[in-house]
């Protein structure tokens, strides 16, 4: 099983945001359009997971306590769905790659769009379709990402193969993936996790990096590394 992950939150507890199903005030004053009720059938894209909350605030804390660099790294994010978690990044200084299915990306660029033109931007952002288990647009892949992130992109046993396959695809020798995901279906994670050991080394992060004011016992950060 995957290792706990020592890099240097109160006690666990449900998330402190409560996310409206329409948008969501967060630090930075995002707008994130939602559309869609969690739970709608099918629905994945348009709907904005505690996890991914999650996930950026503790880019956010990791940044602030000097656990992370994220100024002038390359990040690509998958699934990234509302795009909360690319806006984040790109306000920490990174230069981020968020992608999803063509279908989602109208949303995920008016989000871009919303959230980022007022403000003053020490990265950048730009949105790009990408499928996974299809060959990856260069851009993604040259040079290598610092980075790819994901969260709630353990979904579908049916979808683990093509999605590590992209993993392999984007990861060079200095690529750090940090996957989020709300635990559901502990089947389909453990399939996951035993595929995906076959290439990468797998921690788990502890709640203590977490930011301290958004911890959840449902949601899990992954670290992995291309062996």
């Amino acid at each position: 099983m995957p290792s706990s992950l020592k890099l240097p939150c109160n006690s666990p507890s449900t998330l402190v945001a409560t996310l409206s199903p329409f948008f969501n005030p967060l630090p930075h004053c995002f707008e994130i359009l939602d559309f869609c009720f969690k739970g709608t059938p099918g629905v994945t894209g348009a709907v904005m997971w505690d996890s991914g909350v999650v996930l950026g605030k503790f880019l956010e804390h990791a940044v602030d306590s000097g656990m992370l660099v994220l100024q002038g790294k390359k990040i690509v994010e998958l699934g990234s769905g509302c795009g909360l978690v690319g806006c984040i990044a790109t306000l920490l200084g990174s230069e981020v790659i968020v992608t999803d299915l063509p279908d989602r990306l109208r949303l995920l660029r008016k989000n871009i769009e919303t959230n980022m033109k007022h403000v003053s931007l020490r990265g950048s952002v730009t949105a790009t379709e990408l499928t996974w288990g299809e060959d990856p647009d260069p851009e993604l892949i040259d040079p290598k990402p610092d980075f790819v992130i994901g969260s709630d992109v353990v979904y579908s046993e049916g979808a683990v193969v093509d999605l590590l396959e992209t993993l392999m695809q984007l990861s060079g020798p200095n690529t750090t993936i940090f996957l989020a995901g709300e635990l559901r279906n502990d089947a389909i994670l453990e399939y996951f996790l035993e595929a995906a050991m076959d290439n990468f080394t797998i921690g788990r992060v502890e709640q203590t990096l977490w930011h301290p004011d958004y911890c959840s016992n449902r949601v899990v950060i992954y670290v992995l590394v291309k062996k």
